[in-house]
């Protein structure tokens, strides 16, 4: 006798959420990174699924529940941030188009609910918005949730 699969849907939706951005409209030039990154580049515009910059923070929290003889039901949140910055201090304009590029990834979220079927539904949860001055200029950043609902199978 086969022992039963269990297998959370987290690797498969961060996977789906990394493609979506890469190919979303309005995000054709914004870096997009998968986790935290290794790369020492720079750069002014960045969407990063599954890491928000806050080394020690969780990237994704779930929950699991048991429902009937079926497979679990699995409930996740992947944290995800926009990130603009601008060579100068300028930060009405940081942050006005650190919610352009938010609005492009909740736009590509809305058009790809099921992730490539990696879950029964994606949208865009919480939001919170953080601006900085840096030697670099002004900064905005858009950290989100991608609230997802799956089963395990």
């Amino acid at each position: 006798m086969t022992a039963p699969v269990w297998q959370s849907k987290v690797p498969a939706a961060l996977d789906a959420l990394v493609a979506t951005f890469t190919t979303a409209d309005g995000l054709q030039d914004v870096t997009v990174r998968d986790g935290p990154s290794v790369s020492q580049a720079r750069v002014l515009e960045v969407v990063s699924v599954g890491y928000t910059g806050t080394d020690g923070e969780a990237d994704v929290d779930a929950v699991t529940a048991t429902e009937g003889l079926g497979p679990d039901r699995e409930q996740f949140s992947i944290r995800c941030v926009v990130a603009v910055t601008r060579g100068s201090t300028d930060m009405p304009a940081a942050r006005a188009r650190a919610y352009e590029l938010f609005g492009a990834a909740a736009v590509a979220i809305a058009a790809n609910r099921t992730l490539n079927g990696s879950v029964m539904r994606a949208l865009v949860g919480s939001h919170s918005l953080t601006q900085y001055q840096t030697d670099q200029g002004a900064q905005a950043a858009v950290t989100f949730t991608v609230d997802c609902d799956s089963y395990t199978r």
